[in-house]
């Protein structure tokens, strides 16, 4: 069986093909990643805040979780919690940035549940509280903290 060789033109135009076809994907692959991050900022706080602010609402509010803490208890020691804080300031600045200002900002602790355990060779009990505090903040439309997107 004989292989036919290609002339160069179709050994061109078979290049040519390939290397379309390598940027159709890149460029799809580009879209659908764009795609994904303006999803990710419409569900972000700054991303309902510029809906907010494009529909014309005179208050915009969110809440953000700014500590979780969980329970610990180990057998025969006792219990404890472990914590994880974050700084809610890069999003409250985010919000601002779309045309809001902060009027209010309050906490409150969200109990989630609580694990206890007897206290070995005394009386008593060790108690660990697992919950979050919820930060909530309420802002008020202001168009001189309105930033070009």
């Amino acid at each position: 069986m004989l292989l036919k060789k290609k002339t160069p033109e179709e050994a061109a135009a078979e290049a040519a093909a390939k290397e379309q076809a390598r940027r159709a994907a890149e460029d799809r692959k580009r879209q659908a990643q764009l795609e994904k991050e303006r999803q990710a900022f419409e569900q972000s706080p700054a991303g309902r805040a510029r809906a907010a602010f494009r529909k014309g609402d005179h208050v915009f509010q969110f809440s953000i979780d700014v500590m979780n803490q969980k329970a610990v208890i180990v057998a025969m020691v006792g219990g404890t919690t472990t914590q994880r804080t974050s700084d809610p300031v890069d999003v409250l600045n985010s919000v601002c940035r779309e045309g809001w200002d902060l009027v209010n900002g309050s906490f409150v602790f969200v109990e989630q549940g609580q694990e206890s355990r007897d206290k070995f060779m005394s009386s008593g009990q060790n108690v660990a509280v697992k919950g979050e505090v919820v930060g909530y903040y309420l802002f008020k439309r202001c168009e001189a903290n309105r930033q070009a997107a």
